[in-house]
Order: C-alpha cells, then sequence, then structure tokens
C-alpha cells in the first residue's frame, strides 16, 4: 500500500462516485480504477461494491476508510516532515559536552562549518558530569556526548570515535607542597591528597586512578572524592590536592596549575572521544560526524 492508493481509496470513499474521486485528484478515471484494483490485489479483498447505480463500501473496505480517514489531513504534512528530517534540511542536533573542557581547534571548526552548511538544523550545547552525559544519551535528551573515553565503555549500542589521542597528566596547584619543588618525583606526592572523581560520577574514573597508582607506584597521604569533575577541578585550583585531567581540560591554562609531565601516565583512555547511539536516528548525526571527516 502506498501513499497515492491511501489518497484515491479515501477520495472514492468520501464520494462513493469514481468520476468525482478522479476529478478531486485531478487524474483520469481509468487511471484511478487501476490504483483502487491494485490495492485490492495487494490486501486481496474486495473494497468496493460497483454496479451501474451506485458504489458501496464492503465491510472491509469500511473497516479500511475508519482506520485511514483520521490520518487524511496529516498525511501530506507528515510525509514532507520526514522526507525534509531525512534529507538532513532541519531539525535539531544536542551535544552533551563534559564539563570543564575545550572543544579543541578542530572540532570548533568542525562545528562553525556545520552551522554555515545546515542553518536549518539547530545545534545545541547541554555541559553535564560523566553521569549526566550518560543519562542524557541513553533518554535521548542528547545525541552526541563528548566525554572521556574510559566513561562510556559500559553503555550498550554505542557508536564512538576518537577526537584526539590525548594523554592523562597529573595537575597540582603550585601553591602546594610539591608543586614548589623544581622537579617532581613520584614519591614527592606521598604527602598530597588524591582528588578523585566519585565512583557515582564514574566508577570508570575511580578504577582508571587506582590503576594508575599501581602502575607508577604512587602512593598519597589520603583520597578525597569530588562529586563531578567540575569540582574536582576546583578543588585541585585551590591548592586542595593534585589530580588526573587531560590536554582539553581547562586547568591546563591556569597559571596558577602546574602539570607534572615529569611523570608519565602514558593512558590513552583519558582522551576525548564523541560517542552516540547505534539506535539513534536523528540524520543530523551523520551529517555532523561527515564534517569531522
Amino acid at each position: 500500500m502506498n501513499t497515492t492508493q491511501i489518497k484515491c481509496f479515501l477520495a472514492v470513499t468520501e464520494t462513493l462516485n469514481f468520476t468525482k474521486a478522479a476529478a478531486q485528484l485531478f487524474i483520469s478515471q481509468p487511471g484511478l480504477s487501476k490504483q483502487i484494483v491494485s490495492l485490492e490485489r495487494e490486501l486481496n479483498t474486495l473494497l468496493f461494491i460497483r454496479d451501474k447505480q451506485k458504489v458501496r463500501l464492503t465491510p472491509a473496505g469500511a473497516m479500511l476508510a475508519a482506520e485511514l480517514a483520521p490520518l487524511q489531513n496529516n498525511l501530506t504534512e507528515i510525509i514532507e516532515k520526514v522526507r525534509t528530517i531525512g534529507k538532513g534540511f532541519s531539525g535539531t542536533l544536542t551535544i552533551g559536552v563534559l564539563e570543564g573542557q575545550w572543544l579543541g581547534e578542530s572540532l570548533t571548526n568542525s562545528c562553525i562549518s556545520f552551522m554555515k552548511g545546515h542553518q536549518n538544523i539547530d545545534l545545541v550545547f547541554r555541559q553535564g558530569s560523566f553521569k549526566e552525559l550518560r543519562e542524557w544519551l541513553i533518554n535521548g535528551e542528547v545525541d552526541i556526548i563528548l566525554t572521556l573515553r574510559f566513561d562510556i565503555a559500559d553503555i550498550p549500542g554505542l557508536v564512538y570515535e576518537s577526537i584526539d589521542e590525548d594523554e592523562a597528566i597529573l595537575a597540582i596547584s603550585k601553591q602546594c607542597a610539591a608543586g614548589k619543588k623544581e622537579h617532581i618525583e613520584p614519591a614527592d606526592l606521598a604527602g598530597e591528597v588524591f582528588i578523585a572523581i566519585s565512583p557515582e560520577d564514574s566508577r570508570a574514573g575511580e578504577e582508571l586512578s587506582k590503576k594508575t597508582f599501581k602502575k607508577l607506584g604512587l602512593s598519597f597521604a589520603g583520597i578525597k572524592y569530588a562529586p563531578n569533575l567540575a569540582t574536582a577541578m576546583m578543588w585541585i585550583e585551590a591548592g586542595q590536592g593534585v589530580g588526573i585531567i587531560n590536554h582539553k581540560s581547562s586547568l591546563v591554562m591556569n597559571s596558577s596549575i602546574r602539570l607534572l609531565t615529569e611523570i608519565k601516565i602514558d593512558d590513552r583512555e583519558a582522551s576525548s572521544c564523541i560517542a552516540w547511539l547505534k539506535n539513534n536516528l536523528n540524520p543530523a548525526i551523520s551529517i555532523f560526524m561527515g564534517e569531522l571527516a
């Protein structure tokens, strides 16, 4: 059953006259009859009883008319909306961005190019914590998330692409005892508090931190859990301890922060990535990803 058959069928049900229905649709009567016959063959059901005096609906035809009639007024509008969105000419693309992270030059350029080339698609940004980004993505509140790779491993049906192969790095305030030293060794951090993301916000982040401690032989005076990344960054800036960030963190350009490049973490799981759900049919996703290629 196609849209032409539906239009022809509904026109005949309204007029109960093939000639009037054909005139209403601006097609020939034989053309209209051909569409009705084709529909009846497809359904293997007689829809109209035709004789010289009048046209009547069969019980099957009456039931089909009752089901299709409510769609008549909206059918054309629905089809046009689907076609338009399918071509990517209009709609909305909502992107969730991890708090405290920069987009970076290449992604910023891609966003600008996307907005210039697709002015009928609204590009909407939302900032959130690790947990919020995961929940928004799963609930369909955002189409794409920009986050760190370690935090998305357990989301089913996820597709992702790395934006940068970025190394994790330790950061500390220059006002902390270790931050004032000319050269810092792992043992120099033993008197500092480690600021970690709470497992409620990112269990994967907590586990990655512990794995890093073990790998580098790091020990700390204690661990202080921040409810989210934004709070963790604020605590690091305030001199309350040392934490792990990446090079897209806004702390990187903070003059009061010392990046401990001498202690090599060499863990690419903290790299930035862009992720979306495989079953999200928003055509703007593929258009946006095309800008990143």
